[in-house]
């Protein structure tokens, strides 16, 4: 007993031993994690390989363990988290020799943008993968690269409704997959995914027959999607309703809902409940129908809650991305200006340089200029148009045709809400209160009670024409 109690404490050191096999080892399990769904487990198991690879400084274990959160925190539709882990992954980079894991970067970004309807932010950091996948040396690592960057690709075009958009990138995908002589496991699921894009792509279109055979092409492929299948199920589902076969889509949409609710898929869930409802309203089954209208509902209202906030902090993240290259270039212009302070021969040729430099910069931006200017007056008729119709997409157009507004009220007031956003963009806009009343269906005096709440929210003085400090705002 007392030669126990003596070993004791060199048992627990060396039970507290790191190694980087050990770390290996529990990534492993980590995706096995994310295979099976058990998300919080993973996200548990992650924050431990992360502690544990700064203690030993294993850039390895960093990098994937950050990542193994982004993609975790991102299928939760916490963006925030996701981009927050992803920085951290970022920074890393140089102590690694692995060649794709900017590409997996961008396309967790993608994923995250698309997640609040900013596709194209989320196509920018698409199309700069499939430069970085030329770099790459190894075949078989370049071809998935690019089909996994192709689906996203499809998939953000599909739901920007750019349906012929997402049929070529849907159809590049499939002509990827061609390029190796042998398939993996890896490329047959990019292949089926792109296929199922296609037949959703095709359903959306109401193109019934194109739909069916994308799917069952879709089913010939030799990969199971596991709880995934859920997609298969929802797609089958639509082509029976389209046919008028109810009980078939019914059927086929519990088996997807059973699926989709196992990976914790809300955001598909969501529309599952959607279609289900549907369908059993067809069928005059008022009790089912009204069993799953209600769980889309509170779905609905738990999805719009994360969704406030992940526009908050994706805004911000976009932000801080635009003044990333400013800040670089003041870093290098500093660091010059210190260098060439040693020498005044250097510091007038410098300065020199700079001058033809500067004019030149000058020209390329007032052509710039010119060439925005023509865009924005096209894209400012298309933000008219959808505000006039209360689109769901005008937040998102507008945020793209105006980058910085949001960005500077939120300074202002950080906790506004996404609705008080809207209302401050239909001012910028130079909408009248009778306008907005008619777009946004309420009555002309509740739109200036909104004006006068919104005057003490942001701290404008009754005497400032609001319209005039909403355009101010956005120049400055």
């Amino acid at each position: 007993m007392k030669f126990l109690i003596f070993l004791f404490p060199f048992l627990l050191f060396a039970q507290q031993k790191i190694t980087t096999a050990a770390i290996d080892n529990r990534l492993e399990k980590s995706n096995a994690l994310l295979f099976e769904g058990q998300t919080d487990h993973m996200i548990k198991l992650n924050l431990s390989i992360l502690e544990d690879s700064k203690h030993i400084n294993y850039p390895k274990g960093k990098v994937y363990a950050c990542y193994n959160l982004a993609l975790a925190f991102s299928g939760e539709y916490r963006y925030n988290k996701s981009n927050y882990y992803l920085k951290l992954m970022e920074s890393e980079f140089k102590n690694i020799d692995d060649e794709d894991e900017e590409i997996s970067m961008n396309l967790l970004y993608s994923i995250n943008y698309k997640g609040i309807k900013m596709y194209d932010e989320a196509l920018k950091k698409l199309r700069k993968n499939l430069v970085l996948a030329n770099n790459i040396k190894s075949d078989s690592t370049r071809y998935s690269s690019n089909t996994l960057t192709l689906v996203e690709m499809a998939k953000n075009h599909m739901e920007k409704k750019s349906y012929d958009s997402a049929t070529y990138y849907g159809k590049r995908v499939i002509e990827e997959v061609k390029k190796p002589k042998k398939l993996n496991s890896g490329l047959n699921t990019s292949l089926k995914v792109g296929l199922l894009i296609l037949a959703e792509t095709k359903l959306k279109e109401k193109k019934i027959d194109s739909a069916e055979f994308y799917i069952k092409s879709a089913q010939s492929v030799p990969i199971v999607l596991g709880n995934n299948e859920f997609r298969t199920f929802k797609l089958l589902g639509e082509i029976d309703e389209a046919k008028k076969q109810y009980d078939s889509a019914i059927s086929n949409y519990k088996k997807a809902i059973e699926l989709a609710a196992k990976v914790k898929n809300f955001k598909k869930l969501l529309e599952l409940y959607g279609l289900i409802s549907r369908a059993y309203e067809k069928t005059n089954q008022r009790d089912n129908e009204k069993k799953y209208t209600f769980k889309y509902n509170t779905l609905s209202d738990s999805l719009k809650t994360i969704e406030d906030e992940n526009l908050k902090d994706t805004i911000g993240l976009l932000v801080e991305e635009k003044q990333k290259p400013m800040a670089d270039r003041n870093n290098l212009l500093l660091y010059i200006i210190f260098i060439g302070g040693t020498c005044s021969v250097i510091i007038i040729f410098l300065v020199n340089n700079r001058v033809h430099k500067k004019n030149k910069i000058l020209n390329v931006k007032e052509q710039e200029a010119k060439v925005l200017t023509q865009k924005i007056n096209v894209a400012f008729e298309e933000v008219i148009q959808l505000a006039k119709n209360n689109d769901p997409e005008f937040m998102t157009r507008f945020q793209e045709v105006y980058p910085d507004f949001f960005p500077k009220l939120l300074q202002i007031e950080p906790l506004l809400q996404n609705s008080e956003l809207k209302f401050c963009a239909l001012l910028f806009l130079n909408f009248s209160s009778k306008d907005i009343a008619a777009f946004t269906f309420v009555q002309p005096q509740s739109i200036q009670i909104r004006k006068n709440r919104l005057r003490k929210r942001l701290n404008i003085s009754s005497g400032e024409d609001l319209y005039i400090w909403m355009k101010n705002i956005n120049n400055n």
